[in-house]
């Protein structure tokens, strides 16, 4: 079996996947620390470890049983073709608890004001002395708090929050399984929306998801607080601008977003909408995943993933290609 890397290896992911190569010798595992141009086996390879692909290069590659992403989120992927043609989709969840973090510091961020009062004493202003501008931020010791998506990565927020004495509701879809750091489980946006003062998103972004929260759902946030961690797109874009400028959220985190850089566009701005403006918003360039430590454990998630595969003909996680999570 050709198994094709089409991701940029560093040392770590280098080492592990000549591990993987000695254990099964008689398979192939071609990238670019061991071919200057592994594009060139698309069409026999049978997996293919990348976190987004084209239409054209799925084409091409005629032999494809499985595509491996080596984080969580699969948008990047053409889904709908993959589950027509019955490829298996894999990911990895080993960066929960990071995201999770990254998704509390970002809580607290926007709750205490930090990056707004950092950037004012930069400028030699000490708010509240003698300045007429108010210094008081919330803390979220004992707050009602809110978790949109009980994955594993809003599972790990609730986990984290229950430190700071937290009343957690989490919304659910589906009945099911058990949340010990949850108080009240609600299949009812609107109402698991209602019920906090601090807001997380941490959906997966699928066709009944993208755009879920609109102006309807923002309205209700009045002196609300919400911090996104999931994808950008579950939030429309125009509702989050407008309820900013309206003042109906008292503030946002958000690390993931609507406009993203390319190789013509490396500077750009994560919206077409000048949300950076505005004070009471913290922005994170999407590196919830991005540790040191995590990283490497997806890594390893990815590529347990290709060896269930050669061992047992199925990875340890995959994609539901109907639900597309």
């Amino acid at each position: 079996m050709k198994i094709l890397f089409l991701n940029r290896f560093d040392r770590y992911w280098e080492g592990k996947v000549e591990e993987l190569a000695r254990a099964f010798p008689e398979h192939s595992f071609i990238s670019y620390s061991s071919n200057s141009d592994p594009k060139a086996h698309i069409s026999d390879a049978e997996v293919i470890v990348k976190g987004n692909l084209s239409q054209a290069d799925l084409d091409k590659a005629r032999n494809l049983r499985m595509v491996v992403v080596p984080w969580t989120g699969v948008d990047g992927l053409p889904l709908e073709r993959l589950r027509e043609r019955g490829v298996i989709v894999s990911n990895t969840h080993e960066n929960a608890e990071v995201v999770a973090e990254r998704a509390v510091a970002l809580a607290l961020a926007v709750t205490g004001r930090v990056v707004e009062l950092h950037n004012d004493l930069a400028q030699g202003v000490w708010l509240g002395r003698p300045s007429n501008k108010e210094a008081t931020w919330y803390s979220i010791i004992g707050k009602r708090c809110s978790i949109l998506g009980l994955g594993r990565i809003g599972q790990a927020i609730a986990k984290l929050i229950s430190g700071f004495e937290c009343e957690v509701t989490g919304f659910k879809r589906t009945p099911g399984g058990e949340f010990p750091y949850v108080k009240r489980i609600t299949d009812d946006i609107h109402d698991a929306v209602r019920a906090g003062d601090l807001v997380f998103v941490a959906l997966p972004l699928t066709k009944k998801t993208a755009g879920i929260i609109g102006s309807d759902l923002l309205s209700q946030m009045k002196g609300k607080y919400l911090v996104n961690v999931s994808r950008g797109r579950v939030i429309e874009e125009r509702a989050l601008y407008d309820a900013l400028k309206s003042g109906t959220l008292a503030g946002a985190a958000i690390d993931v977003w609507y406009e993203y850089p390319s190789s013509d566009r490396p500077a750009t701005l994560p919206s077409r909408y000048p949300i950076h403006r505005f004070s009471n918003v913290v922005m994170s360039p999407h590196v919830g995943s991005w540790s040191v430590e995590s990283m490497q454990s997806m890594v390893n998630g990815a590529l347990k993933n290709i060896e269930s595969f050669l061992l047992k003909g199925k990875p340890e996680e995959e994609i539901d290609l109907d639900e597309l999570y």
